[in-house]
């Protein structure tokens, strides 16, 4: 179940935490290390998942050593840039989903794909993923900086309401400055392989009334 939140002004961290505060502790995963003889990469990090006024709610709280993204403006390609806590979003009963991304300094990155086939036309360069990008402004991301590393927040639009049930799954990308290293990744779904792009693999959930 999804839970609805109480009212919270999302631009004050210690505010967002009240409102979440009641909300499961989701921990980002690495599933397809599972059956690996390689061990799992990367530093923990957590999700909460809420729901108010039609916006799937994410909050992430990510451990991180060195925390940085060099994007200077919304809808860049944040995610070859550093440091990300992104979402997925969609209705069960729909092909269609949303990506959105924030980044440690709150720039945002808002994508619409029609159904999970566009993805391998993206890649495999037989589609301008330029196309993809929607209206950052109708995406809600906040970043704080804390001791440990950041705290991530998107509130993004769904078609929805109470008793629906929907699709949610929530990601990072840990990048390491100045290096040829990939960076970490993870995420709160239990993917067989190391790709975020696999919609029956995120976890169902209900809005609640």
């Amino acid at each position: 179940m999804l839970k609805t939140l109480a009212p919270f002004n999302f631009s004050e961290c210690a505010a967002v935490q009240a409102a979440f505060a009641e909300c499961p502790l989701l921990p980002l995963i690495q599933g397809w290390q599972q059956n690996s003889t390689s061990q799992p990469s990367g530093l923990p990090a957590t999700a909460q998942l809420g729901w108010r006024e039609g916006r799937v709610w994410a909050l992430g709280t990510l451990t991180d050593n060195d925390v940085f993204n060099d994007a200077t403006a919304d809808n860049q390609n944040t995610w070859e840039l550093g440091d990300v806590f992104e979402v997925f979003v969609r209705r069960s009963d729909s092909d269609a989903y949303t990506e959105a991304h924030v980044t440690p300094n709150a720039i945002r990155l808002h994508l619409k794909f029609p159904d999970r086939a566009t993805i391998a036309l993206a890649r495999g360069g037989q589609l301008d993923g330029d196309i993809l990008k929607q209206d950052p402004t109708q995406i809600i991301g906040q970043a704080w900086r804390t001791e440990a590393g950041w705290i991530g927040l998107l509130g993004v639009p769904l078609n929805a309401t109470s008793g629906d049930p929907i699709r949610v799954s929530v990601c990072r990308y840990d990048a390491h400055r100045g290096s040829n290293t990939e960076p970490d990744v993870a995420s709160t779904s239990n993917h067989a392989e190391c790709d975020f792009h696999r919609p029956d693999d995120w976890p169902e959930y209900m809005i609640a009334p």
